[in-house]
């Protein structure tokens, strides 16, 4: 067993026989869980450094050293850690010239060691000896090198004899290993001066161990040979007081190493690939020895899932193992990225057999756009529903509500109202509405909702136009920053190509939207993505008229999704509530919750069956170890290395939190995207003017 230090960080090591690895290892996690063990590297040959080393003897060994349970701080009302002491003194600079090592050496100890300790212990306490000559009995007797214990005899001889019989020590009547305790420095020769001065340094720390009987002290090298004969005998808790992991209330000592990742325990049953039922997997346990593949069975899916972690923890490589299995498995995806890369690794995989079903959404693309027009609805969809999606787009954007402005989301209410069913619904056409009289009398010819048309006929033909154009310039300034963007205007202004989401979700197919904000601009990313959720919100919803059992599922995983979100918008946490019935799963990400407002986050976290938990800030770990549970602390979430995590998953409607690393992404295909680029324009993008004519 070792306490050392490897370029100024302090850590434990042990060497043990195959045979008790096993044994010493599931010991050491039940009496201390919350650490982990790691194989480590073959030591390396310090042929060009220098040594110097010390032996620490316990001495009389027939006494018992001062254990950890004895190590309380009255005043402070807890336990200090006696190897705290010894971690600190083992500190070192990070340069990794100067390295530092305490070796605990211990073997059974032999029934013949055993006996002569008994004996001697026997032999003291038959003698008329003081309390001090039968300590320094004790030590002659128990020392290593050879004349000292031959002095002992004389001492014995000298005293007279007791008549009684002295029981044994506890220490004696339990199971005792033989130990030796060596502290090593390694360094160059000119660092002689600072390894003997941290020699004194490190034995001065085991001085706390000491008691009024016995206590540590440093053999002479040239003893060693003697020394060799047999180590000092220790029992159990006495070695265990030597080496432990350190206790959570001195891990504030500089430089200490220490776990990293908290493993915690799995349920005894998680999903795994079955022939019979389809999961999804989403990674690999991480608890001791257990690496297993597991993953989410599809009802389960259907209660949603939601990956928090800060930018670079692994949220996108989870993410695209979990589109690419809805692919294989022949589902609907429709996947939402706001910065385009995941867009163009899922594209890699998509199998030949659906290279037909693929729609490549991408804004930034002016040759060949892909249309999508908010005004028309799947067929039997209500009005009113398609309406208030594109406001609460608008309102994500501009951030206004109808607080702030009331009349101009009265005229856009109308104003959308009047056009969809029509043709040539559009955004686009809400500017013509608006400024051309004609065109707005032969659209409100066609409407029948009685309260739009009264609107249009007894309260904005009755404005004075001074204050209808004043009403109406906020609102044209709203709508005209992007109806006059040519990207938009070929995408918002499609009626009849483009894409159709009901038709997506009914037949399984895939829908890939690359929505980067490098390309395309923030805000106008930010409207695409929210009139994509709150269109394929109402697309789910109708599907009310299909039997639950025969509507296919689909799966919509939207990375970043608070981007999409306006405080006090209820559209997401809306959708998680009702989808599951229409067999609409959510994958969603984020890197911070406190992006949210707490009604939005509450929703979003009350509705989210499975939360999985990367590396977060302080804020983010305070609300996610509430619900996480398993005693997890702030600092566990804090921590968490690239590609772990902690998953509260559900299992067939039970939440169980356990720790977790993500799988690897599967091999890429590098010709399969350009070939389904090129095919989904084909199928689903109308040629744009410029590529017309170049």
């Amino acid at each position: 067993m070792q306490v050392r230090t490897e370029r100024g960080e302090v850590g434990l090591a042990v060497e043990c026989p195959d045979e008790l690895r096993a044994l010493f290892r599931e010991a050491l996690l039940d009496g201390y869980p919350g650490c982990s063990i790691v194989p480590l590297d073959e030591a390396t040959p310090r042929h060009s450094q220098n040594r110097w080393a010390s032996e620490l003897w316990w001495t009389p060994d027939t006494f018992t050293l001062r254990t950890s349970d004895t190590f309380h701080d009255s005043v402070a009302g807890r336990f200090v850690d006696p190897l705290g002491a010894v971690f600190s003194a083992l500190r070192s600079g990070r340069s990794g010239r100067i390295e530092c090592s305490i070796r605990l050496s211990l073997k059974p100890a032999s029934h013949r060691t055993v006996h002569h300790a008994e004996r001697i212990h026997r032999q003291s306490a038959r003698r008329f000896f003081t309390h001090e000559l039968r300590r320094r009995y004790l030590a002659l007797a128990t020392h290593p090198q050879r004349g000292r214990r031959l002095l002992s005899r004389l001492l014995l001889r000298a005293i007279s004899r007791s008549a009684h019989e002295p029981p044994l020590s506890d220490k004696l009547t339990g199971p005792l290993f033989e130990c030796r305790l060596r502290i090593e420095i390694f360094g160059p020769i000119d660092a002689e001066d600072f390894a003997r001065r941290k020699l004194r340094e490190i034995a001065g720390a085991f001085g706390q161990f000491a008691t009024a009987e016995a206590a540590f002290v440093a053999i002479q090298s040239r003893h060693a040979r003697a020394q060799l004969r047999r180590g000092f005998l220790l029992g159990p808790s006495e070695v265990s007081s030597l080496w432990h992991p350190l206790a959570e209330t001195e891990r504030a000592i500089a430089r200490v190493e220490s776990s990293q990742f908290r493993e915690v325990e799995p349920p005894l049953r998680l999903p795994s690939v079955s022939p019979h039922r389809p999961v999804t997997l989403l990674g690999r346990v991480v608890f001791r020895q257990q690496r297993d593949q597991f993953g989410i069975h599809l009802d389960d899916l259907r209660r949603h899932l939601i990956v928090i972690g800060k930018t670079g923890s692994g949220k996108s490589n989870f993410l695209q193992n979990v589109v690419v299995q809805q692919i294989e498995q022949n589902r609907g995806v429709v996947l939402v990225d706001p910065h385009g890369q995941l867009v163009e690794e899922v594209l890699e995989f998509i199998p030949p057999r659906r290279t037909n079903d693929v729609i490549l959404f991408d804004a930034s693309d002016r040759a060949f756009p892909v249309g999508f027009n908010p005004l028309i609805g799947p067929p039997g969809s209500d009005p009113t529903l398609v309406a208030d999606g594109v406001l609460t787009a608008f309102k994500n954007v501009f951030g206004f509500d109808e607080t702030t402005a009331p009349r101009m989301l009265h005229i856009f209410r109308s104003s959308l109202l009047s056009l969809i069913g029509r043709r040539d619904a559009s955004l686009i056409a809400v500017q013509r509405l608006l400024t051309d009289a004609n065109y707005r009398k032969s659209v409100v010819a066609g409407v029948t909702n009685s309260a739009v048309q009264s609107f249009w006929l007894t309260e904005f033909d009755r404005w004075h136009e001074r204050d209808r154009t004043q009403y109406l310039a906020s609102l044209q300034n709203k709508v005209g920053a992007f109806t006059t963007n040519e990207r938009l205007q070929a995408i918002l202004g499609a009626t009849e190509k483009g894409i159709q989401l009901r038709p997506i979700l009914d037949r399984s197919q895939i829908l890939l939207c690359n929505l980067s904000k490098g390309t395309v601009g923030h805000d106008a990313s930010t409207l695409l993505g929210s009139l994509l959720l709150s269109s394929l919100q109402v697309a789910a919803m109708s599907r009310a008229n299909v039997p639950e059992e025969e509507r296919p599922d689909a799966v919509v995983v939207i990375d970043e999704f608070h981007s999409y979100l306006a405080p006090g918008n209820t559209t997401m946490a809306d959708a998680l509530a009702e989808s599951r019935k229409y067999r609409t799963s959510y994958v969603l990400s984020t890197q911070l919750l406190e992006q949210l407002d707490p009604a939005t986050l509450a929703g979003v976290l009350g509705n989210c069956g499975s939360t999985l938990c990367m590396t977060v800030g302080p804020r983010d770990a305070a609300v996610l170890t509430e619900l996480l549970g398993e005693s997890l602390t702030t600092e566990d979430l804090m921590r968490i290395p690239k590609y772990h995590g902690y998953l509260r998953l559900l299992v067939e409607g039970t939440p169980h939190t356990f720790s977790m690393t993500t799988l690897p992404p599967p091999r890429l295909n590098p010709k399969r995207g350009s070939l389904i680029r090129q095919v989904s324009r084909q199928r689903h993008g109308q040629p744009s003017r410029a590529s017309t004519f170049s």
